[in-house]
């Protein structure tokens, strides 16, 4: 999960929370998926598609889970809503490379 409760500095030009804040905060949540005590992962790929603007002052809260996995190889898949519960603003996925963590 990401979070973030945003303010003017997120704004861009029309006013509305810029797109890079929602790929920062979707990233957040990946790298929370793709990383545990025994693996590290490696993004290689994230893709946010926007479906509405947030207002400043709106609480971003993305989650994210790893929906397929393959020896090497996990796919990612969420949301970012308004607030936990809120409306949908965009769909996130991602493709990342696990690695063991060293013992």
């Amino acid at each position: 999960v990401g979070t973030l409760t945003t303010d003017e500095r997120h704004a861009n030009p029309h006013g509305t929370v810029h797109g890079a804040v929602f790929y920062a905060v979707a990233g957040a949540a990946v790298a929370a998926a793709a990383n545990d005590d025994t693996h590290s992962g490696i993004i290689s790929s994230v893709l946010v598609e926007y479906l509405q603007p947030a207002a400043i002052g709106d609480r971003l809260y993305a989650e994210v889970t790893r929906e397929v996995s393959t020896d090497r190889e996990d796919i990612f898949t969420g949301s970012v809503r308004r607030g936990e519960n809120g409306d949908l603003l965009a769909w996130v996925r991602a493709r990342g490379t696990r690695r063991s963590r060293p013992a």
